[in-house]
């Protein structure tokens, strides 16, 4: 223990150390500066980009100096908080309350000023620091949820109904990446989707698109147990790519292909952009959700096939509706959650993640 400091003063943190090397630390108990909340982390998700981050090829390509911002960082940002602490000037909150956080825009970018603050280009997303403000405890990165401890801004939490466990709303973050998704694609009931990639964003995905009324879903996965959970979270289809024609199959299930088809792949997988333009219908609509490869479509079927792309990357504008489809019980995220490990073994936790073994796994402080 630090020396000089007693138990209660003490936070212990989940920190990157290197390659595929996460170390436990003990730190001081942040103050909330004006504005911000001492929040006490109940879960903290491990999410895909976490385990990208800690596993990159960069750790082999950085220089030194790079290095410096990735050693040491505190990751985390699929989580659920009570609050412990208010800053000065904090209203609207209490201790005690069960809270999510989102991405905080500047409020004065080209974006921000024209309404859209999801595309803010100065804004901070979770686990850095915000509006130049020096984070209580120094270092790269140090504001993450896998700790016992984090700070917020207060703006930007939202509270958690009493009727979502806390294991539930640690889902929070990733069922707003699904739902943004959906919104960005314009699915309406009765319309095909696809979904390429079922871990716990794909199968997030598949939830808001239940939600929303696509008929048929077809999950595509090469992992056995990710389609057995698509299935149980209401699937119609499951496909895998090591049995069967992906392509031709979702084709004839649908009768001219998907109206839409996400891609929810991480990890850089190659072809999968391909297999997804080839397959979606005639002025159908790919979304890109996860990071695939990169990719050569083939322009003149392109021109042909009228064929719609778009990016999506959830910043925190869709967790309210997220939060009240798990209210009222229209979606159920807890088929996902595939193990439960404490912050001292958050090592394991994303070793899992990335062997496959696990399709979401919370972190317990």
């Amino acid at each position: 223990m630090t020396q000089g400091r007693k138990a209660h003063d003490i936070v212990k943190a989940a920190s990157v150390r290197g390659k595929g090397q996460i170390e436990i630390e003990e730190l001081p108990v942040p103050e909330p500066p004006a504005g911000m909340v001492l929040l006490k982390v109940l879960y903290c998700s491990i999410c895909g980009s976490d385990v990208e981050r800690l596993y990159s090829p960069v750790w082999d390509l950085a220089t030194e100096e790079q290095l410096k911002g990735l050693r040491g960082a505190i990751l985390g940002h699929e989580h659920v908080a009570r609050v412990q602490k208010l800053g000065e000037g904090v209203t609207g909150l209490s201790v005690g309350d069960r809270v999510v956080d989102m991405h905080i825009p500047c409020g004065t970018c080209y974006y921000c000023i024209r309404g859209m603050g999801d595309l803010c280009m100065g804004g901070r997303v979770r686990g850095h620091p915000y509006d130049g403000t020096p984070p209580p405890v120094p270092g790269p990165s140090r504001w993450g949820a896998m700790a016992e401890y984090t700070v917020r801004p207060a703006r930007r939490l939202l509270k958690v109904p009493d009727s979502i466990s806390d294991e539930e709303a640690a889902m929070t973050e990733p069922l707003a990446t699904g739902v943004t998704a959906l919104h960005a694609a314009g699915t309406r009931i009765g319309d095909s989707a696809v979904i390429i990639g079922v871990g716990h964003i794909g199968l997030c995905v598949l939830a808001a698109a239940r939600a929303a009324g696509a008929a048929p879903l077809i999950a595509i996965d090469k992992n056995r147990a990710r389609l057995r959970v698509a299935a149980d979270m209401g699937a119609n289809i499951v496909l895998n790519p090591d049995d069967t024609d992906v392509i031709q199959a979702v084709v004839d299930a649908t009768r001219a292909g998907p109206d839409f088809a996400f891609t929810c792949v991480s990890s850089q997988a190659a072809g999968v952009l391909e297999q997804a333009f080839e397959m979606v219908r005639f002025e159908g609509t790919v979304i890109i959700v996860g990071a695939p490869a990169p990719a050569a479509l083939p322009t003149g079927k392109w021109l042909t096939k009228r064929v719609t792309v778009r990016g999506v990357v959830h910043m925190g504008e869709k967790m309210f509706p997220s939060l009240r489809l798990m209210e009222h019980r229209r979606v159920d995220v807890r088929p996902m959650i595939t193990e439960v490990v404490p912050l001292e073994d958050t090592q394991r936790g994303f070793e899992s993640l990335r062997d496959g073994q696990n399709i979401a796994v919370l972190l317990k402080p």
